[in-house]
């Protein structure tokens, strides 16, 4: 009997969610021994007073279970970083929470004449239209303006039947393209934790079961508060999302600040950095899509991807710590040095010409124009004779017989100081770099390159990665360690080299083969150069299996075409 009663005075959004117990613990207790945990009376209290204590019990437990959803969502905005995938999070909860069949985003920035409201995201259950962003000035014209610019929350029940008092009007422009008809509105400021507002979210079209079906209802009272607590959260998780973009944006750059000091250290290599970017990280994308063999379970997600890149791209900033005039030698003597040594060559002929005088004057000769002719030309193709094997031996390439020789005779020759005395025309460091038997460096010089890596990874262990990039300098520390041990500069093998750097290492020798802008020396062929890198694999300096992937998906593409 109390039952009928009381089913009659009930909603039917409660009656749709009562359970009736007979006895024993329950939500709310009507005329039973045992307190309810949301309502209790242990006497009938008539049916319209059951009505009020179950229907206080269910505000009650709506409002647990709000408060209980508003948590879920906090700490699921807290994790997201992206702030368009957040953008798209907000939205989804807002309106589950809310049951609003549609819902949009504004973004408030700062546009060259002032601030403006970006038209950012936007979802709807009932029609799926493309959208395109587009800012517009914040302006009381606009619902979503007026509360950009008062911090007010709106609550339309009735978007076509605005107050005539009302500054703002509502653009029926998407209903008109879409057929779609919007009722009732909650529009909320998102406020930071400062309190400026960073952007507006507004709902539309609350959805609640009637006697005729689902149906387009206003917003209560508790949904304006729902949405400010929602508002207040996802306010501060896009603050945190941006400010995390713009110190990426900082950070890279950084990161290109720091490869223009590289390249304009070393401007041969211009453009080298990147490439081997490029390639490293396609290596890595094409590692996660090998399904088979020994990288068939190894994938590298974004963040790692991310990582490798920036790897990658400083992986030769250990070059600002190595001497430009080594950094840059092309051939075995600098440019400087080789003008002082033809220049003493040139100084000793014309000492023989004086000394040759003086013998003839001190034995009474007479000046004989034609011979006089003839001994200089002599001297004079004796001294080029001499040039040109300095020059010829300068090369970085293996000598020839005849310029090992000549070297030899150089080795001989003196001229006199400016202060009188007798010295080498080469010295003994000229010497030690003219006999180096392949390249342009000596072995203290090969070095002193060398320890670049030593510098790149002391430099890039002093910034404070975040978590996601703390392995950065590692993966740049090993980009030149081999396979085999032959490496540098800690003689790592094996598996003891990181996959990122083994990866690496593929890219750095892959562009200084083939790279076309380095002007002493021309480019591979690309069919060569990967001939060089399988050479390479079978010699056991690089990873056989890697290169093949690298091979297989045409990784070298990205930066050379077949």
């Amino acid at each position: 009997m109390h039952r009928n009663s009381l089913e009659g005075l009930l909603t039917r959004e409660v009656g749709k969610v009562l359970e009736w117990a007979e006895a024993g613990p329950a939500d709310v207790v009507l005329g039973l021994a045992g307190p309810g945990r949301l309502a209790h009376c242990p006497v009938w209290p008539g049916p319209e007073g059951a009505a009020a204590l179950v229907h206080a019990g269910f505000e009650r437990l709506r409002d647990r279970l709000d408060m209980d959803r508003l948590n879920e969502v906090g700490r699921a905005l807290a994790s997201e970083h992206n702030l368009d995938r957040l953008l798209d999070l907000i939205l989804t909860h807002g309106r589950d929470l809310l049951r609003a069949q549609a819902g949009s985003i504004y973004l408030a920035l700062d546009g060259p004449e002032g601030r403006e409201l970006l038209f950012a995201h936007t979802q709807n259950a009932l029609v799926d239209l493309p959208y395109h962003r587009f800012r517009v000035p914040v302006s009381v014209d606009s619902m979503a303006g007026f509360v950009a610019l008062t911090g007010a929350t709106l609550n339309i029940p009735d978007a076509y039947e605005l107050p005539l008092e009302a500054p703002y009007r509502f653009n029926r422009s998407f209903d008109v393209q879409a057929g779609y008809r919007t009722r009732s509105m909650l529009v909320v400021p998102l406020p930071d934790t400062e309190g400026k507002v960073v952007g507006v979210l507004q709902f539309i079209n609350r959805q609640e079961e009637t006697a005729k079906g689902p149906a387009s209802v206003r917003f209560r009272a508790e949904h304006e508060r729902l949405a400010q607590s929602l508002a207040g959260q996802a306010g501060v998780a896009m603050r945190n999302a941006r400010l995390r973009e713009e110190i990426e944006a900082l950070f890279e750059h950084f990161v290109n600040a720091s490869i223009t000091a590289i390249e304009q250290r070393d401007p041969v290599t211009s453009g080298h950095s990147g490439r081997v970017a490029a390639l490293t990280v396609g290596l890595a994308e094409a590692v996660n899509q090998t399904v088979s063999g020994p990288f068939g379970a190894t994938w590298f997600n974004a963040q790692q991807l991310r990582e490798l890149r920036y790897a990658s791209l400083l992986h030769d900033f250990g070059k600002v710590g190595v001497r430009e005039e080594v950094l840059v030698k092309s051939k075995k003597l600098g440019a400087n040095r080789l003008e002082v040594l033809l220049q003493r060559l040139r100084q000793r002929q014309g000492e023989a010409a004086l000394e040759q005088l003086r013998r003839d004057w001190a034995e009474g000769r007479a000046f004989e124009p034609g011979g006089w002719a003839e001994l200089l030309e002599l001297q004079e193709a004796e001294a080029r004779s001499l040039m040109d094997v300095l020059i010829r031996s300068n090369e970085p390439s293996v000598q020839p017989q005849d310029v090992a020789d000549g070297l030899g005779r150089l080795e001989r020759l003196d001229y006199t100081r400016w202060d009188g005395r007798r010295s080498g025309i080469l010295e003994p460091g000229d010497l030690a770099c003219l006999n180096i038997r392949k390249g342009s460096l000596s072995e203290a010089e090969r070095l002193e390159i060398e320890s670049h890596v030593t510098h790149t990874f002391q430099f890039l262990s002093k910034i404070p990665w975040t978590p996601d990039l703390a392995g950065v300098p590692g993966i740049a520390y090993a980009h030149h360690e081999r396979m085999n041990g032959q490496g540098y500069p800690r003689r790592l093998a094996g598996a003891e080299i990181p996959l990122q750097s083994r990866a690496m290492a593929i890219a750095d020798i892959f562009d200084a083969l083939s790279a076309e802008d380095r002007p002493y020396k021309a480019a591979v062929p690309l069919a060569r150069s990967l001939a060089i890198l399988e050479e390479d694999a079978r010699g056991g300096h690089i990873d056989p299996g890697l290169l093949g992937i690298f091979i297989e998906a045409k990784v070298f593409e990205r930066t050379v075409r077949g």
